[in-house]
């Protein structure tokens, strides 16, 4: 009897130590695969992509993404073009801001035009030729389609957030940034008051208050608007700069005037101003204007 016991006794020791190791093993097994895990290292790499606005639309734009240490974000600027145009006649402005700034940049094509065409049901082409204004009352929701995918993006520090727009897209711009988005600053290139029937005049008296520094340039023969931009503004968070020439120079045409330099050098200076980017020593620029 003593003897079964003893053989009982050695069995279950054995099973023990089985089921111990077991168990070790399981556990082992689940602290490896609750333990850090590899993060995927943000795309860098200049691509198109797309995003949807709450109505309904597909956007297509241009990626092109500052280089960035892992961990570290970069500011950022969104590109609205002129009409008739589409979001490359921002290409001159791209290395300036991308490579010499350390921002990166995200130029869309307006709903209607370009690779915004989608869907087809929408009519979005016909609405866009004609000029219609319940088209472009909602093309501000493109603006905030982009500030919902670079909200997405790991590499990207949407509190630095800049926008720039040429023509019917400065109205964009202004309206887009008095939606309550923090946006350091507007550029404008030939703004209007009531481009397409959008009132940018009660959307730069909504930025009042807000932090939001706007900068307005235009040809001469084109200031007018600038002008009453400015008095609408009424404060000093709203500048303007006059270029000599006409309508010929209309928007991101003024990129091809003699001036174009000048132009792109007051756009560098004020955007390194409102996101706080230090010139490198090795890489002076002035507004030489």
């Amino acid at each position: 009897m003593m003897m079964r016991t003893a053989q009982r006794n050695w069995i279950t020791g054995v099973v023990a130590i089985v089921l111990a190791g077991v168990s070790a093993q399981e556990v082992a097994g689940q602290v490896r695969l609750t333990g850090p895990r590899k993060v995927e290292k943000a795309d860098l790499s200049d691509r198109t992509v797309t995003f949807q606005t709450s109505d309904g639309v597909e956007i297509e734009a241009d990626w092109y993404p500052a280089k960035v240490d892992e961990g570290e974000k970069s500011p950022v600027a969104i590109l609205i073009h002129m009409y008739p145009a589409t979001r490359s006649s921002w290409k001159p402005m791209v290395p300036i801001l991308r490579n010499k700034l350390g921002i990166s940049v995200l130029a869309y094509d307006i709903r209607g035009t370009g690779g915004s065409t989608k869907p087809a049901e929408m009519e979005l082409e016909k609405k866009y030729k004609d000029r219609d204004t319940a088209h472009f009352a909602a093309a501000y929701q493109d603006a905030m389609a982009a500030y919902q995918w670079l909200s997405q993006q790991s590499n990207v520090d949407v509190s630095r957030l800049i926008v720039i727009g040429a023509s019917v897209g400065c109205s964009i711009s202004l309206e887009f940034a008095s939606q309550g988005i923090e946006v350091k600053g507007v550029a404008c290139l030939s703004p209007g008051t009531d481009y397409m029937g959008i009132d940018s005049i009660s959307h730069i008296k909504a930025l009042k208050g807000r932090g939001t520094k706007v900068l307005l340039i235009s040809p001469e023969g084109e200031y007018d608007a600038v002008e009453a931009l400015l008095k609408a503004a009424d404060g000093d968070y709203a500048k303007g700069k006059k270029y000599p020439g006409g309508k010929e120079n209309h928007g991101t045409r003024m990129f091809d005037a003699k001036y174009g330099k000048k132009v792109k050098l007051r756009l560098e200076k004020f955007a390194r101003g409102v996101l706080d980017i230090e010139k490198k020593a090795d890489k002076k620029s002035s507004d030489d204007d």
